[in-house]
């Protein structure tokens, strides 16, 4: 079990490196998202733990200023979507999962993204697909039209959690579907054969970047019912907690797998924090503090499931 002190020198040592590393600055723009130890990894660690407010507002100012100046601001799908300039040529290319997640982690923060980079909601906004969700495949927005739930969770988020006012005919449109979306599929089901799409989903993940798992989609269900003033899908979530049984313990609920593998197709290295926040088997404070938000839209007839 990794102690609170622990967690705090983690903590401290990634803002340190984030204060101190050159991937903000034009020529390394791209390490920022190297996997798995590249700066928006920290900072995306530290917003999913509840502690955005830790990283220096200096940080925050280069991450926003990367997003708008180094990013190209289309998906590309066609011929017609990529850049031209040489220089616009050496921008990054983002997909939906990947914006939205830095776009929730500057938004938690307090920045003003919708007025600052407008572009983004509205690049969310605009992508999602006939069946609800969205696709980061290009060819999956000409040919299938069919949504990948990795894909879809973060967007959503984005707009769920980070909208201050009421939602515009368009955004409630977004999450109204998004919410169809995953209730189509159970949250991890194929609609056509009704089988686990991927039983790693069943596996609760901590911390998941853009990675799915079941009670991500079941917290999205349970808080979009509650802003949107929809009925909530009880069943459905009572069903998600009796696939996520075994991973609940008396203390908490356990980390059932890493979305990391410096040894797997993507390589890469990690670093301290997120090593410390995700050791399988642990009880992860912040996986169960979403569980309880679901169960407390439940009620206390469900605690027990």
């Amino acid at each position: 079990m990794v102690t609170n002190q622990t967690i705090r020198l983690v903590i401290e040592e990634s803002i340190r490196f984030l204060e101190s590393t050159s991937q903000w600055e034009t020529a390394h723009g791209e390490h920022t998202r190297r996997k798995w130890d590249g700066a928006w990894w920290h900072m995306s660690v530290l917003y999913e733990m509840g502690e955005v407010r830790q990283i220096p507002e200096s940080v925050i100012a280069k991450a926003k200023h990367l997003l708008e100046t180094q990013v190209w601001q289309t998906f590309v799908i066609s011929v017609d979507d990529q850049p031209i300039s040489e220089t616009d040529k050496m921008k990054m290319d983002c997909c939906h999962c990947e914006l939205a997640v830095f776009y929730k982690i500057l938004m938690a923060y307090g920045c003003d993204l919708d007025r600052e980079l407008p572009w983004i909601r509205e690049w969310l906004l605009k992508h999602q697909l006939p069946d609800g969700g969205l696709n980061c495949e290009p060819d999956a927005n000409t040919y299938s039209r069919k949504s990948s739930i990795v894909s879809t969770l973060p967007p959503l988020e984005a707009i769920l959690w980070h909208t201050d006012r009421e939602y515009t005919e368009q955004e409630a449109a977004f999450l109204d579907e998004g919410a169809r979306y995953l209730m189509e599929h159970r949250l991890v089901c194929s609609k056509q054969t009704g089988n686990v799409i991927d039983k790693e989903w069943l596996k609760p993940c901590f911390p998941r970047f853009f990675e799915y798992d079941i009670l991500r989609g079941m917290s999205y269900l349970a808080e979009w019912s509650l802003r949107r003033n929809k009925a909530l899908p009880v069943g459905l979530l009572v069903e998600g907690l009796e696939r996520l049984n075994s991973s609940m313990t008396a203390g908490g609920l356990r980390v059932g797998r890493q979305v990391f593998d410096p040894q797997g197709p993507w390589g890469g290295q990690t670093f301290p924090l997120l090593e410390a926040v995700s050791g399988l088997g642990d009880v992860s404070p912040y996986l169960t503090r979403q569980l309880d938000r679901v169960l407390e839209r439940l009620g206390p007839q469900h605690a027990d499931v």
